[in-house]
């Protein structure tokens, strides 16, 4: 067995009677540590001791024959060595589901929790799959409420060809009987609210999926080359190994830490006002010198008024463990001990009393708990989300990881792995060698700048509290209770630092905080790093960038919107569609490349950047400080009390600073030049090129222009990955136009639908496949909140974490793909309506409608509110609140001889065909047209307003219609 997984192989057998001896003798060649098997086709004849050696346990699942109408076939099995102890797990009545299952104890895993794995066989017959697959989605839920910490894998054949898992998300496919395609989607649904995804995406020789493995861990499928028995064409053979399984996390390092949330700010901002600081931070000294003064006389304020918080071993235990039940825990060990060491029934009856005692307190303990972070929602809502938070799953880093294929075990060693990690992203400190050409002319320049103490007050006190320090070790509420005190010398430092055009060193230093981004939670490789910057230093950046910003933002082009002001990833998409679906409208084809920045921000070279930056007009004093800003900066990885050493950062711009986005922007700002013939469009680092095909020489032009740009690239010191590029072609010919564009001589692969700023397009642009991706996906997080919520009794609070959790994945975006045909817009509703039936349950209400539950728990439909959310960006476009003069423009306003009563205010261009007349902003102005036209637009100035009066028609609309 893994080190740190649970190895299982699974096959369908198609009949093991005339293979035991085949099957008994392969199995001695392997050391699987679990082998599930579907169609056995044994019977009661056939002995447990004629399939598997003496190693392993035997749970079987015959077929019931007398209940089958005599059929032969069926049958499942599973073969668990008898080390990890499992134990069968009766679910449900024999016939006619053909399922099973067993538990592995956690103490045999050395795991923090049990696994319980099930094997399921669903016939092939049309009658028998709806029924079977409601008997396996009950067993799972009475088991996921019964054992709500228990993990799960569930295995085997369930006879769905129509389900699609060629992406992360399941495409139900206009396959087969219409009953296999509901049992299809109820049983995706329902596994989705239970947490549990789909891995195996292997394909049988007809290019179906058959054989499935759903998980609430992250599993490896890899094809088995070496099937205990004949392999059948229909059924590939594959291995699972379950990750993760046994993580165990990794302890803090004790630390004696300051508690400024109980320090004296009334004594500190005395002895910072008293404080000449005029005359400690004197001309003569340098600016690092001063800086280094200044924490001097901070530091030492902060030992005598600050005081430092108490280890406690509470620390061990949930934070809703009261002292008494610490106590009661551990006077239940003790008694415990004493019985294992002497064998007293007066120490077990002590030990079983306590034990009982501690149930009973720790239920009472966990029930105020929840009822106060239940009631923190409107006074604390911070400490309301963060409880919120940990039950979505640890943030704890394992006690182990690997890196470059070795161990780490200890915690400083793991964050030194990181640091590797993450300096290896990094590019080589190098003198650029290609000239770069003037390509703009800029009459205005900016040399100088001056900060006042009042700006920097303001600043200050606008910290949130709750925020962690940096490098320095002092957190923003520190800074925001001694605004008042401190705005002074700070402002004084700032206009210092820009004087001299050097940015103070201790400010460069930046914490770095890995986060896992998904998969096996082991590898260094699986995460990425958040930069904690010092909060002064921060306050300094945001001073530059306030003054800065409309000097250079007027230079940054329309293509880009990322990390500009009136931008968004919706404004990139409704541009993108909106040229998109008026070309596909008249037949046309529109062929689209996405390219992929290897660590784009990491990247930037310094010299490039400064001369870009000297370009739009930064020159003198400030562009020696933005030099020394950017330059002989250092990075330290922290986690769990350790910190790594040090390293410098020979590259790129500062992550999670105020300037760094702007930079990247300024780097990339000339990106306009490598275009002669194709449009673009960028958020951050996210490009996409896009060109109308009628002919071989639109296809060649493209392709000038992707020469043109990896000559700009190779300019700039921009790394492309090649392998992660992607081709597109949008259009609804019948034989589209294709060709192989090439990247650095590397053919681009061609897709039939992508993720474009979290949208999944195909190459008809259908969005089917988005509102399959985000209805899942949403069924993942309805069944948290209905799990992590089961406590609680306020009912405003599990609708907030619903809206948080849920309605928020459905609702992204959504002027761009809402969705016009009745089967998708029924399957929104779906996700909402499961909800609405939970509250209805809960609060005890009679009622079986939809609409009428929707009102009760004043809820407004998905539809409503995709509505509201469209008229709200409609307004955005009529009111200035886009930087975006495409889009601005392409809002058309009726302009009649004769104007009448009935004259529509918005211009509705007509359409040949219905997806191309539900383009965003085309339906935008319909809809306002015909529902909401006797609400002035430009009389509500103020979103909220409008929004207010949007919603109140929707409501009464829908109240009429229901009266008719």
């Amino acid at each position: 067995m893994s080190t740190h997984n649970v190895s299982i192989y699974y096959q369908n057998t198609c009949g093991l009677r005339t293979k035991c001896l085949q099957l008994s003798q392969n199995i001695l060649c392997n050391n699987y540590d679990v082998i599930v098997i579907t169609e056995s086709w044994l019977h009661d004849g056939i002995l447990d001791g004629e399939l598997c050696d003496n190693r392993y346990s035997v749970f079987r699942r015959d077929r019931d024959l007398a209940a089958c109408d005599k059929q032969s076939g069926g049958g499942v099995m599973i073969l668990v060595k008898r080390s990890l102890g499992a134990a069968r797990v009766e679910c449900g009545p024999p016939p006619p589901c053909e399922l099973l299952s067993v538990t592995l104890p956690a103490r045999a895993l050395s795991a923090t929790t049990d696994l319980r794995i099930t094997v399921a066989y669903i016939p092939p017959e049309t009658r028998r799959i709806p029924l079977d697959t409601n008997i396996l989605i009950r067993d799972m839920v009475a088991s996921r409420e019964a054992y709500p910490q228990c993990n799960h894998v569930i295995i085997g054949d369930f006879n769905m060809p129509c389900i699609s898992w060629e992406t992360t998300t399941p495409i139900i496919l206009k396959r087969g009987p219409i009953e296999v395609q509901e049992a299809a989607v109820n049983l995706t649904d329902n596994l989705s609210i239970l947490g549990l995804c789909q891995y195996n995406t292997l394909k049988n020789s007809s290019g179906n999926t058959l054989d499935l493995a759903f998980s609430t861990l992250p599993l490896k499928i890899t094809r088995c080359d070496f099937p205990l028995v004949q392999e059948d064409r229909h059924h590939p053979t594959f291995a699972v190994e379950v990750l993760d399984l046994k993580l165990k996390p990794l302890k803090e390092a004790p630390s004696a830490k300051y508690n400024f949330h109980r320090g004296d700010y009334a004594s500190l901002n005395k002895c910072f006002n008293e404080t000449d600081w005029c005359v400690i931070l004197n001309n003569s000294l340098s600016i690092d010198e001063i800086v280094s003064k200044f924490y001097d006389i901070i530091n030492s304020r902060i030992s005598e008024h600050v005081p430092i918080s108490k280890q406690s071993n509470k620390n061990q235990y949930p934070s809703w463990y009261s002292h008494a039940l610490i106590k009661i825990i551990k006077e239940k060990s003790k008694a415990h001990s004493r019985w294992k060491k002497y064998n007293n029934n007066l120490d077990y009856d002590e030990f079983s009393l306590l034990r009982k005692r501690q149930h009973r307190v720790q239920n009472e303990c966990f029930k105020n708990y929840t009822k106060q972070m239940e009631g923190a929602l409107i006074k604390q809502p911070r400490a309301f989300w963060s409880y919120i938070k940990s039950m979505r799953g640890t943030s704890n880093y394992p006690k182990s990881m690997t890196f470059n294929n070795k161990e780490y075990t200890n915690g400083k060693d793991i964050c030194n792995a990181f640091s590797d990690f993450f300096k290896s992203v990094f590019g080589d400190p190098s003198d650029n060698t290609v000239p770069l050409t003037e390509t703009v002319d800029c009459h205005e320049s900016l040399s100088r700048l001056r900060i006042s103490a009042a700006s920097v007050e303001k600043s200050l006190g606008a910290l949130d509290t709750n925020k962690g320090a940096g490098s320095d070790g002092i957190p923003s509420i520190f800074w925001a209770k001694c605004a008042t005190s401190l705005s002074k010398p700070i402002a004084l430092i700032f206009n210092r630092s820009l004087e001299d055009g050097i940015f103070p060193h201790i400010w460069k230093s930046a914490h770095i905080v890995p986060i896992h981004k998904k998969g096996s939670r082991l590898p260094v490789e699986q995460y990425r790093g958040i930069s904690i910057l010092n909060t002064v230093g921060k306050i300094f950046e945001k001073e530059v960038y306030n003054a800065i910003y409309p000097v250079i933002s007027r230079h940054i082009p329309e293509q880009q919107h990322g990390f500009l002001r009136k931008r968004s990833t919706v404004t990139n998409l409704a541009s993108f569609s909106n040229f998109l679906l008026n070309n596909m409208d008249h037949g046309g084809q529109v062929d689209v490349i996405y390219t992929d920045f290897e660590k784009a921000f990491d990247r930037v070279d310094h010299t490039i950047l400064l001369h870009k930056l000297r370009m739009l007009g930064i020159h003198g004093d400030l562009l020696r400080w933005v030099k020394s800003y950017l330059t002989n900066r250092s990075q330290a990885v922290v986690l769990g009390g350790f910190r790594s050493n040090f390293v410098d950062i020979p590259s790129g711009v500062p992550q999670g600073s105020h300037l760094g986005p702007l930079f990247y922007n300024v780097y990339l700002f000339d990106i306009y030049t490598a275009f002669t013939y194709s449009k673009h469009l960028m958020y951050a680092d996210d490009k996409k090129i896009f060109y109308k095909i009628r002919d071989q020489q639109d296809h060649d032009a493209v392709q000038a222009d992707l020469e043109a740009l990896c000559r700009y690239y190779h300019n700039n010191k921009i790394t492309v990955n090649v392998r992660k590029c992607m081709c597109i072609s949008f259009t609804r010919k019948p034989k589209p136009s294709y060709f192989n564009y090439t990247f650095n001589d590397t053919i681009i692969e061609r897709v039939s639908s992508l993720r474009d700023l979290g949208i999944i397009l195909d190459s008809k642009f259908l969005l089917s496949e988005h509102i399959d991706h985000i209805s899942n996906k949403a069924y993942r997080n309805l069944g948290f909140v209905i799990r992590s919520c089961k406590p609680f009794t306020n009912i405003g609070a599990i609708k907030s974490v619903y809206y948080a959790y849920v309605r928020s994945i459905l609702e992204y975006a959504c002027p761009i793909w809402s969705p016009h045909y009745t089967i998708y817009k029924e399957r929104l509703e779906k996700v909402q309506k499961v909800f609405i039936n939970h509250l209805n349950y809960r609060l005890r209400n009679s009622t079986n409608s939809y609409i009428d539950g929707c009102r009760i728990n004043n809820l407004p439909t998905l539809e409503e509110r995709r509505t509201l959310l469209d008229m709200s960006f409609l307004h955005d476009l009529v009111h200035g609140r886009v930087d975006c003069a495409g889009l601005v423009g392409s809002v058309a306003y009726c302009t009649p001889r004769r104007r009448t009563r009935h004259t529509a205010l918005l211009h509705v261009p007509f359409h040949h065909t219905n997806y191309a007349s539900n383009e965003p902003i085309t339906r935008l102005a319909r809809t306002y047209n015909k529902f909401f036209s006797n609400i002035d637009i430009f009389l509500h100035s103020t979103k909220f307003a409008f929004k207010t009066k949007i919603l109140n028609q929707i409501t009464e609309s829908s109240e009429v219609n229901k009266a008719n």
